[in-house]
């Protein structure tokens, strides 16, 4: 950051949990409270799960992320840790990886949750920025880039996240 610039506050950051993001978010952000996207999560978990066992694993995964109060989630994980780590050491070391973070979205009102539990919202937004420059085969100068990427982005509304 630089010297002339003021800290920004920042309330939380969801991740898909790529270790570079990570690693520049910790070293940018020392206090601010990290998410692992739970549409990341649960793919990660369900990759190490065989097919034919997904729709019983994926119903109880995602029941955790679901719970109203932090200690009903805490205390569903558990039980799914329980369960599934003898046959499946894969997909519970993956809850592992990010389980300090897993459950982050619960220090915040019970109305913000559905959209913080995720990053589909900005995902969806950068898809739009893709598509849109897909399309042009060549920029001939940086800013002819920026410019298509700026309109899109005006032209684009993330939603509004409910606070109270």
């Amino acid at each position: 950051m630089c010297s002339h610039c003021e800290p920004v506050q920042i309330d939380l950051i969801v991740t898909d949990g790529h270790e570079g993001l990570l690693a520049a978010i910790s070293a940018l952000f020392t206090v601010t409270p990290q998410r692992c996207c739970g549409v990341y999560k649960q793919r990660n978990v369900l990759n190490a799960i065989p097919y034919r066992e997904r729709k019983e694993v994926r119903t109880e995964l995602a029941g955790i992320f679901k719970q109203e109060k932090k200690e009903d989630a805490l205390f569903n994980l558990v039980d799914f840790k329980a369960k599934y780590q003898k046959c499946y050491p894969e997909a519970i070391r993956s809850l592992y990886e990010d389980e300090e973070h897993l459950l982050a979205f619960y220090m915040f009102p019970p109305v913000m949750h559905r959209s913080i539990r995720s990053t589909n919202a900005i995902e969806s937004f950068f898809r739009n920025v893709c598509q849109r420059t897909d399309q042009i085969d060549a920029f001939t100068t940086e800013t002819s880039c920026l410019t298509i990427v700026w309109a899109v982005m005006q032209d684009r509304h993330l939603p509004r996240i409910p606070v109270l």
